[in-house]
C-alpha cells in the first residue's frame, strides 16, 4: 500500500503541481542532505536547470543513499533505480519516466554531464518514497528516506470517521500522513464505519493503529478495561478483511498526571510497570502481527526503575516496538528545544534497536506557551519540524514526526488562511 501512495504522490508532483526550487546559477553551492548527512559529490555537482527550475542531481549518489539499486544501460542511455517502494526508469533526453510500468511526464529530462547521469531530484527521491524539503536560507535540499519520513496524528474523537471520514482522509493525504492513531470503541461508531475507513486509509497507503489509554489504567482494579479493550480490538480484526484491520495497538497512558505522582512517584512507577507487563502479555497472546506503541514524555528518562539506576524510558522501550516521544516544545533548537529534549530517548532507542517518533503539540497548554504550537502557525511549525528531521534523521531509531492532535491541527491550518 505504501507503494501505491508513493506512485500517486510522484505522479501528482511531477505532472499536476510541480514544485520548483528557486533558480540559481551553477556556482551557488547548492547543498543536499540525505537523512541528515551531507552528500559530497565526487565530480559532478547538483545544479538548478535554469530553463525548468528543476534541481538536477547525480542519480547514483542519491538513489543509493536511499537504499535503491541503480542500473545503467549504455546502449539505450537508460537509468533504472529499484527499491522496495518502486522501480523507475528514465531515458536520457526524454521528459517521460516509467514508474512501476506506468508512463508519467516529468518536468525536466535526464541528461549526461561529465559522463554522469543527472536527473530531477524529485524524480528519484519521491518515487523512492522520500520526503524532499527546501531550506532557502541555507540553499539546502533535505531528503528524508521513507523509513524516516513517517507522519502521524491522533484522532481521539472516533465519531469523526463517521461524520467526516472523507475529510479526515483528504487531510491525511494533503499532509502526507503515513499513519493515524485512531481511538477504537466497540459500541460506536459501528464496525462497518471502522471497516470502511480503515480500508480506504490502507488503499491510500496509510496505516491505522488502535488508540486508547487513561492515566488511571495503572490501578489494578482498572486492568479489566485494558483486557476488554485489547480483546475487542482483537475480535474486530478477526472479523474483518486484511485491508480493514488495525495494524497496531497504540497506548497513551500518562499516570504522572495523577495526584499520587506528586506524593509517591515510586508507587506510581511500580504500578505503571505492572500495567505495561499486563499489556505486553495481553497483546502477545492476542495477535502477534500487531505492533505495540507507547506515548511517553521526553523527561521520563530522568526517572529510574524503582530499586535501580536504569532509566524508566529504556525499560519502556524494551517492552514496545516503538515509542512516541512527546517532545512538546515549539522550537527545534536550543537547550529547551525539541531536538535537545528528545535526544536522550532517541539514543536509548538506537542502542536498544527500537523505533521512536517525535511528537509536537497544537493544543493549548496549562504549562507554558513554549510547549505547544497553539499560539503559533502551521508554516512555522513545519519549518521547525524540518530542522528536527535534519538533525535526528542521522539516528537509526528516528522514524518520523507526529502532531497532536487532528482537531487542533485543522484549527491551526485554518487560522493561517
Amino acid at each position: 500500500m505504501r507503494k501505491t501512495i508513493v506512485c500517486l504522490i510522484f505522479i501528482q508532483l511531477v505532472v499536476s503541481v510541480p514544485l520548483f526550487f528557486p533558480v540559481y546559477s551553477l556556482d551557488t553551492g547548492l547543498g543536499v542532505e540525505v537523512n541528515g548527512e551531507k552528500i559530497v559529490f565526487a565530480d559532478t555537482q547538483p545544479y538548478i536547470d535554469e530553463t525548468t527550475g528543476s534541481t538536477m542531481v547525480p542519480v547514483r549518489e542519491i538513489a543509493e543513499k536511499l537504499g535503491a539499486e541503480v542500473g545503467w544501460n549504455r546502449s539505450l542511455e537508460q537509468v533504472t533505480f529499484r527499491s522496495k517502494h518502486a522501480t523507475s526508469l528514465l531515458t536520457i533526453g526524454q521528459k517521460v519516466a516509467i514508474v512501476d510500468g506506468k508512463q508519467v511526464e516529468i518536468d525536466a529530462p535526464a541528461v549526461l554531464r561529465n559522463d554522469r547521469t543527472m536527473v530531477p531530484l524529485r524524480a528519484v527521491s519521491e518515487s523512492l518514497g522520500a520526503d524532499v524539503d527546501w531550506v532557502g536560507e541555507q540553499n539546502l535540499v533535505l531528503i528524508t528516506s521513507a523509513d524516516k519520513a513517517q507522519r502521524s496524528t491522533w484522532i481521539w474523537d472516533s465519531k469523526l470517521i463517521e461524520t467526516d471520514g472523507e475529510r479526515v482522509l483528504q487531510f491525511a493525504v494533503n499532509q502526507k500522513l503515513t499513519s493515524l492513531y485512531l481511538r477504537y470503541e466497540k459500541t460506536y461508531p459501528s464496525q462497518d464505519v471502522y471497516r470502511n475507513f480503515i480500508r480506504r486509509a490502507n488503499e491510500l497507503g496509510i496505516k491505522v493503529e488502535a488508540l486508547a489509554g487513561q492515566s488511571d489504567w495503572i490501578y489494578e482494579y482498572n486492568h479489566i478495561y485494558i483486557r476488554q479493550w485489547i480483546a475487542a480490538v482483537t475480535q474486530y480484526n478477526a472479523s474483518v478483511g486484511a485491508l480493514e484491520r488495525f495494524q497496531g495497538f497504540h497506548f497513551d497512558i500518562e499516570p504522572y498526571t495523577l495526584e499520587m505522582w506528586k506524593t509517591n512517584q515510586t508507587l506510581v512507577l511500580e504500578q505503571w510497570m505492572n500495567t505495561i507487563r499486563l499489556i505486553e502479555s495481553q497483546v502477545k497472546s492476542s495477535d502477534r502481527n500487531m505492533t505495540m506503541a507507547f506515548d511517553i514524555p521526553f523527561w521520563i528518562n530522568s526517572s529510574k526503575v524503582p530499586g535501580s539506576n536504569y532509566s524508566f524510558s529504556a525499560w519502556l522501550l524494551e517492552k514496545a516496538d516503538s515509542v512516541v516521544i512527546m517532545a512538546y516544545r515549539n522550537k527545534a533548537l536550543g537547550s529547551n528545544g525539541i531536538i535537545a529534549r528528545a535526544k536522550s530517548i532517541i539514543l536509548e532507542a538506537a542502542t536498544l534497536k527500537k523505533q521512536a517518533v517525535i511528537a509536537v503539540d497544537t493544543l493549548p497548554s496549562k504549562e507554558a506557551d513554549y510547549t505547544t504550537f497553539y499560539t503559533s502557525n502551521s508554516s512555522l511549525m513545519e519549518s521547525e519540524l524540518k530542522q528536527v528531521k535534519a538533525s535526528l534523521s542521522l539516528y537509526p531509531s528516528y522514524i518520523g514526526i507526529a502532531v497532536h492532535d487532528y482537531v487542533r491541527w485543522i484549527e491551526l491550518l485554518n487560522a493561517n488562511r
